[in-house]
């Protein structure tokens, strides 16, 4: 069975990886808690695609969830599905990026990204045919934006021979501009040339 391991980076990439594990698991028959608790075989046919299984009957996402600050994390584990995940799969800083690439990518982030690929290899180890990586994360921020983009190069240099797919946020340049001024005389740049 090929399986996919999700990674869910930043505030905007672990809310939307927290709605995707709802989607999901409704799909499969897998309640809040990790049991299933459907009532069809074809819930469970694919259910290793993204779920292991662990001793004790339950279902647990083949997960990583990151994030530089967190509020982000314990927002999601309060939520509808916060307590499906493995605890050692949360990992998070003490401080935020500040809406700001640059500090996430080569500082905070930096500082960070080792952590999150242990807990990355330890995933991919456990798999009996890892076929790639599963990204959620924003292009317009700090953590999703510049610490994402670091995790994906490091991921693509350990694991060249894997599929690599991103579910990528891209804010819209009314937003962008309000929140980063500096930004704006590229912006009008490549909008007005497009």
């Amino acid at each position: 069975m090929r399986e996919i391991l999700h990674i869910q980076c930043g505030q905007c990439g672990n809310q939307i990886g927290a709605k995707f594990w709802e989607v999901v698991s409704a799909e499969h028959g897998i309640d809040p808690t990790g049991r299933y608790q459907g009532d069809l075989d074809l819930q469970l046919e694919r259910i290793n695609v993204y779920y292991n299984e662990v001793s004790c009957g339950r279902f647990v996402p083949r997960a990583v969830l990151m994030d530089l600050e967190p509020g982000t994390m314990d927002s999601i584990r309060s939520g509808p599905v916060g307590q499906i995940f493995r605890p050692d799969n949360f990992v998070f800083g003490q401080s935020s990026a500040g809406n700001n690439w640059a500090k996430d990518h080569y500082t905070e982030g930096a500082e960070l990204i080792d952590s999150v690929l242990d807990v990355v290899r330890k995933e991919a180890e456990n798999c009996d045919c890892l076929q790639g990586f599963q990204v959620c994360h924003s292009l317009g921020g700090g953590t999703g934006s510049g610490m994402g983009t670091l995790l994906i190069s490091r991921i693509r240099e350990e694991y060249p021979d894997r599929m690599m797919l991103s579910f990528s946020v891209f804010p819209s340049p009314s937003t962008l501009k309000l929140t980063t001024p500096s930004c704006n005389f590229f912006l009008d740049l490549y909008f007005s040339s497009s």
